[in-house]
């Protein structure tokens, strides 16, 4: 088992480095996809750094919201970080019921709630077409996210996430979950094929739409809150699928940690090389593409009963 001060140390870098590496690693991938040398895979250190001496310009029909609402989502995020096991450690374990996986989902559910509120908080076109969309997003992803964490839930015996991935899980039921959680990942993510996140065509953009009204530390805010995201999503996922192979729970924790990391950057690698060769989904057809993951979800949840 690791020592308190070890967890904390590893908590510390998963939230301070680990994020914007992430998203380094993805741009990387998708230019050699594109045949391009790309950006440095420390560009997004650079670009936040830069972002934060930036200065303002706010919308004289913007009020508080506005400018409280990315301070908040980062907030929420980083709440979530820390309590949700997407590396395979936190700084709560242990404890009963403190990464509990409907805590988990609505801390997240927040974090986006009050970046929609942001955008349409100045009345732009582009914010409330962005903010609608992430709402239809949001109500067509939920029940895959519930009901894949609650057949995880069943075969583990416990809604608490750290207990959930430390127990022996149903192989069937994590590679079920497993590919739910990552087709649902790239919807609340806004990534390709649901949205393109390079897009500059106003219209077809869902996350970026939110965010055009936003500039200097306000959009810095705005993208370590994505980047944080992106982790637990694409970490949960990833951990998910990890417990396709039992044998995993009998390697030392920082090995399962080292695991957890290499699955994480892997996902994210084949993430980046699928957004090289996708295109962009009709926005009518984004429900059928995220009903296969609600599929996913509900086969797991059969089985999960089924194995009682």
């Amino acid at each position: 088992m690791m020592n308190n001060y070890l967890i904390v140390t590893l908590c510390l870098v998963n939230i301070a480095i680990m994020p914007l590496l992430l998203m380094g690693v993805i741009r990387k991938v998708k230019a050699l996809m594109q045949n391009r040398i790309g950006a440095p895979v420390f560009q997004s250190f650079y670009d936040i750094a830069k972002l934060i001496r930036k200065g303002e310009t706010i919308s004289r029909t913007a009020s508080w919201i506005f400018r409280w609402a990315p301070g908040i989502g980062l907030s929420t995020a980083l709440i979530t970080a820390l309590i949700a096991p997407w590396s395979g450690v936190t700084l709560l374990t242990g404890w009963t019921h403190a990464s509990n996986f409907l805590l988990v989902l609505y801390l997240l559910g927040l974090s986006r709630f009050f970046l929609m509120l942001a955008a349409l908080d100045t009345g732009s076109a582009f914010g409330g077409l962005g903010a609608s969309r992430e709402a239809t997003i949001s109500m067509l992803v939920e029940p895959t996210l519930i009901i894949g964490f609650g057949a995880l839930s069943l075969s583990s015996g416990s809604m608490d996430l750290s207990t959930i991935y430390a127990s022996h899980l149903s192989p069937l039921v994590a590679a079920l979950v497993g590919g739910a959680l990552v087709v649902a990942s790239l919807a609340e993510l806004s990534r390709m094929p649901v949205d393109d996140p390079t897009t500059h065509l106003e219209l077809t953009m869902v996350h970026e739409a939110m965010i055009l009204e936003n500039s200097g530390r306000n959009l810095a805010l705005i993208e370590l809150t994505v980047a944080l995201r992106t982790c637990i999503f694409l970490g949960l996922a990833a951990q998910t699928l990890l417990r396709v192979y039992p044998s995993i729970l009998v390697f030392p924790q920082m090995l399962q940690y080292g695991a957890g990391l290499l699955a994480l950057f892997s996902l994210c690698s084949l993430i980046a090389v699928a957004e090289g060769i996708l295109v962009k989904l009709n926005w009518r057809r984004v429900s059928n593409f995220l009903a296969f993951a609600t599929v996913l979800s509900i086969l797991a949840a059969l089985v999960a009963v089924a194995r009682g």
